[in-house]
């Protein structure tokens, strides 16, 4: 009988901080292509980062009596002081919401399915109030990410984390980025596609290898060959961005046809090219949140 890949992690866990430690380690280990992993590294960024920035996550993700920015702010706060790196903004703002409807509404003693997790993440959004909101847009100024400068720029500069006003609305700034940040989107449209499409393809991803680490990997192909990544959009432009996701998709169609790790290993070499600006962080963000989620459904 094959077993389930997450179950035996999953029987460890206390609770939800301790599932978001994992969620980000087992992120970072897995050799996801063109990212940080036990023995890739950045000239700026290396594995111990990441797991110095899970237990901050874990941490500050969970605390109680404090809402969503300031969770997030507090985590980019102290991450930033440990790590000297933007290592973990995107996971921050992907799994705070997440981990917060889980603790407000997910039920003791009844089902919990995914499509209640999606409604109770949109609640979370829905209820962001002024100081929260305010407490976010820090969070995402002091993270300085990366491309974050000309296309990117809001037109209403009401909506401009650097110069933060009292009428700043994060939830208004995120639906203004919905068409050109995939972190924002999900924000705009209550974590639909996150719920309905990533967790789904990392689920069959790591049942389809029958290893965390290898399906995690797959997922983060499979993503990146359907969806692209916004951080590379950022830093090099759409044009750059679609041949990162062609070059993704030929990877994958021969990994799907032959089984051969080849091509995915010179697609790897090809993303840590040029000062590693081809790295799809964003992609990485998601499969992080999409780990917890997993093993929390196990929990």
């Amino acid at each position: 009988m094959r077993r389930d890949p997450w179950q035996w992690i999953a029987n460890t866990l206390g609770g939800p901080g301790d599932a978001i430690q994992y969620a980000c380690v087992l992120e970072a280990t897995a050799p996801k292509a063109g990212n940080v992993h036990p023995v890739a590294k950045f000239d700026d960024l290396c594995f111990a980062d990441f797991v110095s920035a899970a237990e901050i996550a874990a941490s500050e993700l969970t605390a109680a009596s404090s809402g969503l920015g300031d969770r997030v702010c507090s985590l980019i706060e102290q991450t930033r002081r440990k790590t000297n790196t933007n290592v973990n903004l995107g996971i921050a703002l992907l799994l705070g919401p997440i981990v917060l409807a889980e603790e407000q509404q997910r039920p003791t003693s009844s089902s919990w399915t995914l499509n209640d997790w999606r409604d109770a993440t949109a609640n979370v959004l829905l209820s962001i109030d002024k100081e929260q909101s305010q407490r976010l847009g820090q969070a995402i100024a002091k993270a300085s990410a990366g491309g974050m400068d000309g296309d990117y720029q809001p037109e209403d500069p009401s909506l401009d984390v650097q110069s933060l006003t009292d009428s700043f609305d994060v939830m208004s700034g995120m639906r203004a980025a919905k068409d050109r940040d995939l972190i924002a989107a999900e924000y705009a449209n209550g974590f639909e596609s996150f719920f309905a499409d990533v967790v789904p393809i990392v689920v069959a991803s790591v049942r389809e290898t029958g290893d965390l680490l290898s399906g995690i990997s797959l997922a983060h192909l499979r993503l990146l060959a359907d969806r692209g990544d916004s951080l590379v959009a950022r830093k090099n432009g759409r044009e750059t961005e679609q041949e990162v996701r062609q070059r993704a998709k030929r990877c994958l169609d021969e990994f799907e046809r032959t089984g051969g790790l080849k091509s995915i290993s010179e697609f790897d070499v090809y993303l840590r090219s040029e000062a590693h600006r081809l790295n799809p962080g964003t992609t990485a963000d998601f499969i992080a949140a999409a780990v917890y989620v997993c093993l929390r459904m196990r929990g």
